[in-house]
């Protein structure tokens, strides 16, 4: 099992989700579950920037919850579909597709009905 206890994102992707709270009124651990995997449903990130880590901190099991083995299947799954060894590049690829998530949905939703179209793919 991968181990982590705490993850920070970056300064960018926490003032995006202060904001994303404010519209929908979710939590910051919910918008992250969603922007996570909107961002692992996407095609291969291109031009990946690695994030600063100077944002908001999460403690494993609030941002994964009862769900951390989906979550952790989930960024495995997606390692081996980039060709990426799960083991040694999951941490890392754990905080792209939540920094790039983040950025991603924060431009789709201004209130909590346009989740809706986002879980449609639309």
């Amino acid at each position: 099992m991968v181990k982590f206890n705490r993850i920070k994102i970056s300064t960018d992707a926490t003032a995006r989700l202060k904001v994303l709270k404010g519209r929908t009124g979710l939590t910051p651990n919910i918008l992250a579950r969603i922007a996570l995997c909107y961002s692992l449903n996407t095609q291969r990130i291109t031009n990946i920037v690695k994030p600063d880590e100077e944002g908001q901190e999460f403690n494993r099991y609030t941002l994964t919850g009862e769900y951390d083995a989906y979550f952790v299947a989930l960024v495995k799954e997606r390692c081996l579909q980039d060709g990426l060894d799960p083991e040694k590049n999951f941490i890392e690829q754990f905080k792209i597709h939540l920094n790039n998530g983040i950025m991603a949905i924060y431009s789709r939703i201004n209130d909590i009905s346009d989740l809706t179209n986002l879980l449609k793919g639309n």
